[in-house]
């Protein structure tokens, strides 16, 4: 199971005397109170973490239901929309990569299926410079797959389970003007997308340029929304300066929606997957303490039997 740690690794239950088990006893005992108790801090900031992300998937999907309707009142036109739907175009080829992960251990595998989507990304694109922006202490382990990658931008996961919109500001700022200067002619992000409590997948997701599949995915509504999936119909209305500068603002602010996106779901992913892991460590920690008490209990008992058969004896040695 993902997330299983096995902590009788730690705790051998081979002790000859009742004083070595009492003491590993009582020292699981101590280690079982702080998995116990970050489970309840990840399971109450994993439901924080959940709402935000579900009520956050309703504003990105509406986002790409208006962009497409005005893009579909012009027929399809994209000549002027260098930001979504422009073509590679650069020299030099260089892709920019961005890796969302935790600042912290102890969730399970949470960590590794994110390098290890990174590690595919890269054989993948050996042929070609990557640049990465890493967010999150764990995802700068980036580094260790290739010597050749460079990290142009760090950032960490605000500690406490609070995302904010403004602090995916920096990361689109940086992607987006390095796209329309021709420095990369793909932006991809790596994340974990949460799907329940006990299923978090990695998606790998190219959000520059976006191609019309990728759109039309992303402007299907969330799970649970009423609306039917079609895009919307717009009246004819008049634009102010004008439909392509409303266009160039929307794309920016659903570039800046899919990376704030990103963002939430690792954060829910992160808190279910250490809630999970510190759930399995409590369970194997008490049915190890189990084991130990038994054993405990056997030895006593052996010492017992062996303290009256010494007794008996001496007693008939006398006699």
């Amino acid at each position: 199971m993902s997330g299983y740690y096995d902590i009788s690794k730690l705790y051998p239950t081979n002790m000859n005397s009742s004083k070595d088990i009492k003491r590993r006893i009582k020292s699981i005992s101590g280690t079982l109170q702080i998995t116990k108790a970050l489970e309840l801090i990840s399971s109450i900031k994993m439901r924080h973490a959940i709402r935000a992300a579900e009520t956050s998937r309703d504003f990105s999907s509406e986002i790409w239901q208006l962009i497409l309707a005005l893009r579909e009142s012009q027929n399809g036109d994209t000549a002027k929309l260098p930001l979504l739907f422009k073509q590679n175009t650069t020299k030099n080829g260089k892709n920019l990569l961005i890796v969302v992960a935790g600042d912290k251990g102890l969730a399970g595998s949470y960590n590794s299926n994110i390098l290890r989507a990174a590690r595919d990304y890269l054989r993948d694109h050996q042929d070609t410079e990557v640049d990465a922006i890493t967010v999150g202490r764990k995802a700068r382990k980036i580094k260790q797959l290739s010597r050749s990658l460079n990290i142009v931008s760090d950032y960490e996961v605000a500690d406490g389970g609070q995302i904010d919109f403004f602090q995916a500001s920096p990361i689109t700022k940086l992607a987006i003007d390095s796209f329309l200067d021709g420095q990369y002619g793909q932006v991809t992000i790596i994340y974990t997308h949460f799907l329940n409590t006990l299923r978090q997948k990695p998606v790998v997701r190219n959000i520059l340029p976006i191609s019309d599949a990728t759109a039309e995915e992303l402007a299907q509504p969330a799970a649970g929304d009423s609306s039917d999936g079609s895009i919307v119909k717009l009246l004819d209305f008049k634009y102010e300066p004008d439909q392509y500068t409303l266009l160039e603002v929307l794309g920016r602010l659903a570039v800046r929606s899919q990376i704030y996106q990103a963002l939430l779901e690792a954060n829910a992913s992160e808190h279910a997957a250490r809630m999970v892991a510190m759930k399995n460590a409590t369970e194997n920690g008490k049915e190890l303490v189990d084991d130990l008490k038994f054993t405990f209990n056997q030895l006593r008992q052996q010492n017992i039997t062996r303290e009256l058969s010494e007794i008996a004896a001496g007693a008939a040695a006398i006699h």
